[in-house]
């Protein structure tokens, strides 16, 4: 089997998880308070995954979404409001197929009531 790759973000009190797979089929999904346990079948070749967390997780808080892009989930932290966890995993150390995802990452000190400047701009008229 092969390990898909696993982007995530987090915020004061949730994770964000995105197996990047296209057209999954037979997905399973496994989730406790501990672990996220993934299997499925994308463009004929299998994958599975099992992470470890860190620190808890609230499974009946959380939600997931299986797409034809992916397989994404919501994990809310069982300490709400508590500090940034410092790594995804339990375990230290660096995996090939984990990757932060820089579209939904905010650190610690980012202001949440601050509006982007740039949105709602239309570029279709720039050269």
């Amino acid at each position: 089997m092969l390990a898909p790759t696993v982007l995530w973000a987090q915020r004061t009190n949730e994770i964000f998880i995105t197996i990047d797979l296209m057209d999954i089929e037979n997905p399973t999904v496994n989730l406790t308070a501990e672990k996220l346990y993934f299997q499925g079948r994308s463009l004929g070749k299998d994958y599975e995954v099992e992470l470890k967390f860190f620190n808890k997780i609230d499974p009946e808080a959380s939600k997931q979404s299986i797409t034809p892009r992916n397989a994404f989930f919501i994990l809310i932290k069982e300490e709400k409001e508590k500090e940034y966890w410092p790594r995804l995993l339990e375990a230290k150390g660096k995996l090939h197929y984990l990757k932060t995802d820089f579209g939904r990452w905010k650190d610690e000190d980012d202001d949440d009531d601050v509006p982007n400047p740039m949105e709602g701009l239309d570029f279709s008229q720039v050269s």
